[in-house]
């Protein structure tokens, strides 16, 4: 488990018992994770109302961050999808493809899509940094986020919440 102290920005949605933790990348990007009292519960609820509504409801506060290192990699053939959206002719004899390479007649064989998330400690260190406070004269009690039990992960575009990736870590004590 990677450890951190951090002020950062979480919403606790009663709806679906789940701690949202928001982790910015840049000004454009962020990450979500969400650690559900229920899993079955948050992959049956889940939809993108409830990404703007955390978005819009965070509050702000310190905490002691558990995340474990993960890597998500996942590779996805879109033919099918594509076909379905009427992009079928390219992967045909009807394909016209004649600004690719003039005088030899093209046809697309597959489209791939591959997404990869690598979650590790340069990558903790790059979303910020971490601090300790030691005080005497009071003690402060630092609320924990400790994803330890199975969570799901949301890679965000924070203006337009377009939901880019959603992933989910179902052993993160391997």
């Amino acid at each position: 488990m990677m450890r951190m102290e951090k002020d950062v920005s979480t919403y606790y949605d009663q709806a679906i018992n789940t701690s949202v933790l928001h982790l910015p990348f840049n000004n454009s990007y962020s990450m979500l994770l969400l650690l559900p009292d229920n899993m079955t519960m948050l992959e049956r609820n889940i939809s993108p109302t409830h990404v703007t509504r955390w978005l819009k409801w965070m509050k702000s506060g310190t905490y002691n961050i558990y995340i474990p290192k993960f890597s998500i990699k996942t590779s996805y053939k879109l033919n099918d999808v594509l076909t379905g959206m009427g992009m079928a002719d390219m992967f045909g004899d009807r394909a016209d493809l004649s600004g690719i390479a003039e005088g030899q007649k093209l046809a697309v064989s597959e489209v791939v899509h591959q997404a990869t998330l690598d979650v590790d400690e340069a990558g903790a260190t790059a979303a910020a940094a971490t601090g300790t406070g030691i005080t005497l004269l009071s003690f402060r009690h630092i609320p924990e986020l400790r994803f330890n039990r199975p969570f799901m992960v949301i890679i965000t575009e924070r203006v337009a919440e377009n939901m880019l990736f959603l992933g989910k870590i179902v052993n993160p004590n391997i």
